[in-house]
């Protein structure tokens, strides 16, 4: 609601709408459910994905010569994607 207020209250004098037509309780609505959706996803995917990345780091810890491969491959992938010469 803070994002809708602060909109309101920036509005031009000369264009400024009403509050009953600015806000539109549909719009806030829809906004808040995609946005704790969204938040949702993405708190889930890291619980579920920490795990490995621990694992992960803590063998290419131990392994620094296969960590170093590893950082030079996912570079060149990354310079390849992006046309980097």
């Amino acid at each position: 609601p803070c994002n809708e207020w602060r909109g309101y209250t920036l509005q031009p004098k000369d264009k400024a709408l009403p509050f009953k037509e600015y806000f539109k309780p549909v719009n806030y609505v829809r906004s808040t459910g995609v946005g704790a959706s969204i938040m949702g996803v993405a708190l889930c995917v890291g619980m579920l994905i920490t795990p490995f990345a621990e694992d992960l780091f803590t063998y290419l810890t131990h392994h620094q010569p296969l960590a170093l491969l590893v950082l030079v491959v996912i570079a060149g992938a990354i310079a390849k994607i992006t046309n980097i010469k």
